[in-house]
């Protein structure tokens, strides 16, 4: 027999090791690589290999590879909008009795099917009166929701969903703006949405009178929230009313509408040159009202938003998370929460109340129990949770982590509650407003029933809640706890 030379075992050694680092390390960046495929527009590659990613992925890698997956279907529908825009017009509904609609729907549907086979997508064609569109039909959307409900993701791909309308049906875009904002109050998306509100406005969408309500409502939060913008400088009050709206600069301008003392008007455009009208020279303002009325009004009639006003008039605190508990995944998991790892989901129910539901909670001690949601925390923050205790162990009612690892905790008993270890003697089986704050994640502030209770508590070491957000009901197995909430709000 031969023996083999030891030069030779080395160099096949060597092969073998740098196979394997060439294999890991591609393992490692592999989610790298496809980010890359998506922001080159390479979308169909970057579906593909995401797809493959997910079989193998575990809880936190698989956040952002289904957050990519969607943004990349989005993206090659936008895409593909723009290779068939022509095609996309001659499909539309006004064309549906002449041989080129079918001709071209056909031709998309066929290329969708291809796509769709290829990355288990599910665009669609979707007929329109002047244009038709393509768009998925939510199949990825839905998936990365079930599974991450809590994500901070997903408020950003609900904004594209605005975005998305705007560009092709603005008659719809209020209806969307207001589902987001119920959705997302104080979203960090809000000074965009203005924008989206001012483009749909100066391209001519008329606001009905189901949408004025809401968009006074987010244009008076959005003006308290940034003074110093440019939209707010176009925001004004009419200073009388019945003053006349034309439909040209200049007062023999034909009649378009008239004003109600103290509405709000959006400025459209402003008149190139100043006009005299009595006593008084100003420009003419071209303004849109929330009742769909838009024309030109002389600038003596205008008066710039009052936002001191807004700000004490308006007394109703934006919080950036709100839960009643009124929908829910499934008997047991409320919407936009997940149940810690292996824990006794039984534990959790509900019963409707009037304002939503009443989460109740009844713990066996057959296991853990928790609920988790992944929002973004930072160190300035307040948490206010409604909620009475009913019987048994303490339970940990509400936890919100900081970035570096450190928690501020209330801890829920019968006749006491504890705040990161600091006991405070309280009547638990009654209902209260807890609130937990900090300004600056060193110290905590607590309030009952908005009394300020304690100051200068420091976080604690965070020993079991391993991601960033907020939890709640914990409780360890062993222990049997009964209490009920009926609302939990972060800002």
């Amino acid at each position: 027999m031969l023996k083999k030379s030891p030069l030779i075992t080395i160099i096949a050694a060597l092969i073998i090791i740098c196979i394997v680092v060439i294999f890991f390390a591609g393992k490692d960046d592999s989610l790298e690589s496809a980010v890359r495929s998506y922001e080159k527009g390479n979308y169909v590659s970057a579906i593909t290999a995401l797809n493959k990613l997910l079989i193998s992925a575990d809880y936190d890698s698989g956040e952002k590879i289904y957050y990519y997956r969607c943004k990349s279907l989005n993206s090659l529908a936008e895409e593909l909008e723009e290779d068939y825009a022509d095609e996309l017009g001659k499909a539309s509904l006004e064309n549906k009795d002449k041989p080129e609609f079918e001709k071209y729907k056909l031709k998309i549907e066929k290329k969708l099917k291809a796509l769709n086979n290829k990355t288990g997508a599910d665009l669609e064609f979707i007929p329109e009166p002047k244009k038709s569109r393509i768009a998925s039909k939510g199949l990825f959307y839905n998936e990365f929701v079930s599974r991450y409900r809590g994500s901070q993701f997903i408020e950003d791909l609900d904004f594209y969903e605005i975005k998305k309308i705007a560009s092709a049906d603005q008659t719809r875009v209020f209806d969307y703006m207001n589902r987001f904002y119920k959705k997302y109050p104080g979203s960090n998306y809000t000074h965009q949405i203005i924008t989206v509100l001012f483009n749909a406005i100066k391209n001519g969408t008329v606001i009905t009178g189901s949408s004025s309500e809401f968009l006074k409502t987010l244009i008076n939060d959005f003006a308290v929230r940034y003074p110093t913008s440019q939209e707010v400088s176009h925001l004004y009050t009419s200073i009388g009313d019945s003053v006349n709206l034309r439909n040209s600069p200049g007062v023999t301008g034909a009649l378009a509408g008239k004003t109600v003392k103290d509405e709000l008007l959006i400025q459209i455009e402003k008149s190139m040159d100043m006009m005299q009208i009595g006593d008084t020279r100003d420009y003419w303002y071209k303004v849109a009202t929330l009742r769909g009325v838009n024309g030109w009004i002389f600038g003596k009639f205008l008066k710039p938003l009052d936002l001191q006003n807004i700000a004490v008039s308006n007394k109703q605190e934006v919080w950036s998370f709100e839960d009643y508990f009124a929908s829910w995944s499934d008997s047991n998991t409320p919407e936009n929460w997940n149940h810690i790892k292996d824990s006794d989901f039984s534990a959790v129910s509900f019963k409707k109340s009037s304002g939503g539901s009443i989460l109740i909670f009844n713990t066996k001690g057959i296991a853990n129990t928790g609920l988790y949601n992944r929002i973004n925390t930072s160190k300035i923050f307040k948490l206010m949770v409604r909620a009475r205790f009913v019987s048994g162990d303490p339970v940990i009612l509400a936890v919100y982590t900081l970035e570096k690892g450190d928690i501020f905790f209330i801890k829920l008993d019968n006749e006491k509650i504890e705040v990161n270890g600091r006991g405070i003697p309280i009547n638990g089986t009654d209902w209260h407003n807890y609130e937990l704050s900090s300004e600056d994640g060193k110290f905590g502030i607590l309030s009952i029933d908005g009394q300020l209770i304690s100051g200068r508590i420091p976080p604690a070491a965070n020993k079991l809640f391993d991601n960033r957000g907020i939890y709640m009901l914990y409780q360890s197995a062993g222990s049997i706890s009964s209490c009920e909430i009926e609302f939990i709000k972060v800002r």
